[in-house]
């Protein structure tokens, strides 16, 4: 009997093709980016990371600024800790690195780490060739030793049996290859990770280091916290004078690397494509039912001779089961495409990397796809193969087979109110970030209007050599006179900045005798600059100078401040010659002196909050911290790649043995500033554009079916002298009425759902007039269209057409 039914399904299906590819096809997009979405929570969230006893590894730090997520701690602190948390069988540390591997002519930079001994039993990692680190190699003046990847080792040293044992140069310095790790191993703790050496912590360096732990069998994390709490103010106390540290937490350690705020909006991308499947089955469901009414003679016999309603019900049913395992073969490679989009989003640049998150099918996104095509059958057959049960020859008899289907016109129209409610909702949420995209575009960027023809790149220099800052500012600036000599090359600068994408960074800020506020220190965003950072990224001078031969390492501290900073702290315009104290309440506070005045700054990355900018100059960095962070940039009058030889032969002219890495366009860095409100703003905008396309779709069906069964009343109306308007209004409220209902309920639920949305750091904004009012048009607009056309048919119905009916 089961088989005889899925026959007769499949005839059904067949002899309707039309029917059945456009339920497929809305479903399979329902299904697809539903289960798309849910694969990237399976992957963010639900799995566990890739090592023995996940669950145990813990990450120890202070909380990030952001509220989200867990910052590094210092490296005094992680001493004071080591071997003396209780409930801990293993504390390890590292931090990420460059390193610049000579391989013939001059050096490759790689991605490298610093990690402690411990780190490696505590990752379970077992090397593939030789040893691992041993606790001996990070006692200070043991001899320099390093690992290498897999795909290092293969690609850049062919493979070579023989490696163990033998030395490399390392940032210009020999080390010993002791071992070579596994490709799957170079994912963690650092994504891609090619070159391995050990972290040497000595007190009282006070370096900024990422903390993990593995609690011992049988301990909690309550208990690990406990532990924290009770070493709170030891911890303090392991801190540099006048530093307040803000806590020291443990949290999953996979909270490292999905904080969470991207765990929260993974899940508010997840329901949205909830309520898109939700679109999908309420449209496949108007379609079947207009189905089942077409079908109602049918129906109403077999009833009549002795069909069960169990029978009846199962066969529209198993049509949805068909539709929802047709769709699925259509979702699945939606799910492919997506995972794949996703991965060339994040990692483009991570070429023969082994992620340490996999973006694609497993066991549990196809179960969950399982479940939901079988899901999507209930809620998409459940009314239609309700009413086929309820069919009736006699009721089908007194109405002469001319009926207009009451009971399908109520349930219809109240599902087309729910999918005009749905697509407000989804629209509101597509609106919000393309708002925030609008908003970002708009700030005011240094730069922004040559950012196509800069070019930035990273320098690794070696060790010898570049021991101190003076050195290393003295190889920025040769090079920086190489590259303002070269063929087409406008102006060229050293700085610790790209702006719109890499800051330098924050610090405090304030007027001399200035008390300390209850809320902290107004920050700023600082960077280190040349003289020739205005000409190459296009920022003017609005008062004042910019750095020039007169400040020096032993010069009068000076600085450079934005028009934001001079307004919020100088506000009656007298920036000019006052002096503003840097790190203030610390023992090696400075005293900057007001030189400049140059137009607003963003010089953080553009979804970051603009603040204050300052910018200090190059040549008085010196003895202020190491300038690793120092790179370069070049501006050209054709796109910015075509400097890249140029700017590689310049470095490699004044020191053969550093490393150029990280080049690209200011533009590119940019792009990958505002990525994840980018991925926000397209998922959103496209789960936005298939709710419009439904409801359009959705409206229009039922309309055409509407007046189709209409046709005989519509031909009397015109019989006894009913006009066009007549007609139009009478076809017309069944459509406001609908649409009214469906507006409203979908304002009622997309104004907490913006609420959900805001987000400062993202520029989204609860209940936006200026995306909600757009919305509401945008709805009565494609109602409209969806309308028009059965609206047409109606106005087209002549008295004969009633007679025909008949």
């Amino acid at each position: 009997m089961i088989v005889r039914e899925f026959r007769g399904a499949w005839r059904r299906l067949a002899r309707r093709p039309g029917y059945a590819l456009l339920s497929a096809m809305v479903l399979g997009v329902g299904l697809g980016v539903t289960l798309f979405l849910f694969s990237l929570v399976n992957t963010l969230i639900l799995d566990p990371l890739p090592l023995p006893h996940p669950e145990r590894i813990l990450a120890v730090g202070e909380p990030s600024r952001s509220g989200h997520g867990i910052d590094t701690l210092d490296s005094d602190q992680y001493l004071a800790l080591r071997g003396r948390l209780g409930g801990v069988d293993l504390l390890g540390a590292y931090v990420a690195t460059g390193a610049g591997v000579e391989q013939g002519r001059g050096a490759n930079y790689y991605q490298g780490s610093r990690v402690t001994a411990s780190m490696m039993t505590l990752l379970g990692i077992r090397p593939l060739l030789g040893r691992g680190l041993q606790p001996a190699d990070e006692a200070a003046g043991a001899p320099a030793v390093v690992l290498l990847g897999e795909n290092l080792w293969r690609r850049g040293f062919n493979a070579d049996p023989q490696i163990v044992g033998s030395a490399v140069r390392v940032n210009g310095e020999w080390a010993t290859v002791v071992g070579v790790l596994p490709a799957d191993a170079t994912s963690m703790p650092v994504t891609n990770s090619q070159v391995w050496m050990p972290l040497k912590l000595l007190p009282g360096e006070h370096r900024d280091v990422w903390g993990v732990v593995r609690l011992a069998p049988g301990q909690q994390l309550a208990q690990a916290r406990a532990q924290l709490d009770a070493w709170a103010a030891r911890l303090q106390a392991a801190l540099p004078t006048g530093r307040h540290t803000r806590g020291v937490i443990i949290k999953p350690w996979k909270f490292s690397f999905v904080p969470e705020d991207m765990r929260q909006w993974v899940w508010l991308m997840f329901g949205a494509a909830v309520l898109v499947l939700l679109l999908a089955c309420v449209n496949v469901a108007n379609l079947q039912l207009v189905q089942t009414l077409q079908r109602r003679h049918e129906l109403a016999l077999r009833s009549a001779l002795g069909g069960s309603r169990a029978r009846l019900v199962s066969g529209a049913l198993l049509e949805s089961l068909l539709l929802s395992l047709a769709a699925l073969a259509l979702a699945l490679p939606i799910v492919h495409w997506g995972n794949r989009w996703i991965v060339s989003v994040y990692f483009k640049d991570a070429a023969g990397a082994v992620p340490l998150h996999h973006f694609g099918l497993d066991g549990r996104v196809l179960a969950a796809a399982l479940a939901a095509a079988l899901l999507s059958t209930a809620l998409a057959g459940v009314i239609p193969a309700w009413r086929a049960s309820r069919a009736d020859l006699q009721d089908l008899l007194r109405d002469g087979g001319k009926g207009s289907g009451a009971g399908f016109a109520r349930a219809a129209r109240i599902m087309v109110m729910a999918e005009v409610a749905l697509t407000v909702v989804l629209l509101v949420g597509a609106g919000t970030f393309v708002r925030a995209v609008g908003t970002v575009l708009s700030q005011p960027m240094a730069g922004a209007a040559h950012a196509a023809h800069v070019l930035t790149a990273e320098v690794m220099l070696p060790a010898a050599g570049y021991g101190d800052d003076a050195q290393r500012i003295r190889f920025f600036d040769a090079v920086g006179e190489r590259l303002r000599q070269g063929a087409g090359v406008v102006e060229a600068t050293a700085s610790d900045t790209v702006p719109g994408a890499v800051l330098g960074s924050h610090e405090d800020v304030s007027l001399p005798g200035q008390p300390q506020p209850a809320d902290g220190w107004p920050r700023a965003q600082m960077a280190i600059v040349d003289a020739h950072f205005p000409g190459t990224y296009g920022v003017r001078l609005r008062e004042g100078r910019f750095f020039d031969a007169r400040d020096r390492a032993h010069s009068v501290p000076v600085a450079v401040v934005d028009a934001k900073m001079a307004a919020a702290t100088w506000p009656h315009g007298d920036a000019l010659g006052s002096t503003l104290v840097l790190w203030p309440g610390r023992p090696f506070a400075r005293t900057l002196t007001v030189v400049g005045v140059i137009e607003p700054l963003q010089l953080d990355g553009v979804l970051e909050n603009p603040r204050p900018g300052l910018l200090l100059p190059l040549d008085q960095s010196v003895g202020q911290g190491p300038l690793h962070a120092v790179g370069l940039a070049v501006r050209t009058h054709a796109v910015a790649d075509s400097a890249a030889q140029q700017l590689i032969d310049a470095v490699h002219a004044v020191e053969p043995q550093a490393a150029v890495y990280g080049m690209r366009s200011q533009a590119a860095a940019m792009a990958e500033a505002r990525v994840g409100l980018t991925v926000l703003s397209s998922v959103f905008g496209a789960l936005g554009l298939v709710a419009l396309l439904l409801a359009g779709a959705g409206l229009y069906g039922v309309l055409a079916f509407a007046v189709a069964q209409r046709t005989r009343e519509i031909g009397i109306r015109r019989a006894i002298g009913a006009g066009n308007a007549a007609i139009a209004r009478e076809v017309g409220r069944q459509l406001l009425w609908q649409l009214g209902l469906g507006l409203g309920v979908g304002l009622l639920l997309a104004w907490p759902w913006s609420a959900l949305l805001a987000d400062p750091g993202l520029h989204t904004r609860a209940h936006d007039m200026r995306v909600f009012a757009p919305v509401l048009l945008t709805v009565l607009l494609v109602a409209l269209i969806a309308s028009l056309v059965p609206m047409i048919r109606a106005l087209r119905v002549a008295p004969a057409v009633a007679l025909r009916y008949e």
